[in-house]
């Protein structure tokens, strides 16, 4: 009687850390959605009414602490241990930082602007500001927006530092943007349409700029500005 054997492919180094990346941040962006949000999603039918389909909010401090460990620490620790990858090469040094000054000359006065256009949005105005009292004073706002960096930083750290980094090498630059683009575009999911068909241009130009500049952080300070800016315009009473 003749046996046939299912030969498995054999997968590379690059290959496994490619999947281990990949499916890393499709795990932690599950955790992201349900467990670290800042506010309730739910879904609403004739015959059922209003359901909830995630767990109560969390306070927008403790949505920035939790988006830290599952955008950022969880994925670089997974980068570094399992995956081999210095903290370079998963663009957190600081890069080619005279032209990243130059690019936030340009782009930190466009946040501001795109900000102002979208926080007098209806749909932007129903999510933000995530702390309707960071207005009382400047302070408050200032401790806020201190805050908020977590938040921005590490989705940075995730999108356009583990995945398009970490992947650029296996799968090619223009690949690995599309990747973290898709990614980052359902991470929005939830939020107005207006924001999260924005992502998808956003995320393509945050990633060609990341590696133009071969670090994050350029970028992250401009996505922090556009976040802030928003929230600030749409906490702003409308005239």
């Amino acid at each position: 009687m003749k046996t046939h054997r299912i030969h498995l492919p054999a997968f590379s180094a690059s290959e496994w850390r490619s999947s281990v990346l990949t499916l890393t941040a499709t795990v932690v962006l599950i955790g992201h959605y349900y467990l670290g949000r800042p506010d309730v999603i739910g879904v609403f039918s004739d015959s059922r009414g209003w359901s909830v389909m995630t767990p109560g909010s969390l306070s927008p401090f403790g949505h920035f602490a939790a988006s830290f460990i599952l955008l950022a620490v969880i994925p670089v620790l997974v980068g570094k241990w399992l995956c081999g990858l210095r903290l370079e090469e998963m663009g957190l040094g600081r890069g080619n930082w005279r032209q990243g000054m130059g690019w936030l000359a340009v782009g930190i006065p466009i946040a501001v602007f795109a900000g102002w256009t979208a926080g007098g949005q209806p749909g932007m105005r129903a999510v933000y500001p995530l702390d309707p009292g960071m207005m009382e004073n400047l302070p408050r706002f200032a401790g806020y927006a201190t805050a908020a960096f977590l938040y921005y930083g590490s989705w940075e750290i995730l999108f356009r530092g583990v995945l398009l980094f970490g992947l650029a090498g296996r799968i090619g630059s223009v690949n690995a943007n599309g990747v973290q683009t898709a990614l980052s575009v359902t991470a929005h999911f939830g939020r107005s349409i207006m924001e999260t068909a924005s992502a998808v241009p956003g995320g393509l130009i945050f990633g060609c700029v990341s590696l133009r500049l071969n670090s994050i952080w350029y970028i992250a300070i401009i996505h922090w500005t556009l976040g802030m800016s928003t929230e600030w315009f749409a906490a702003v009473p409308q005239p």
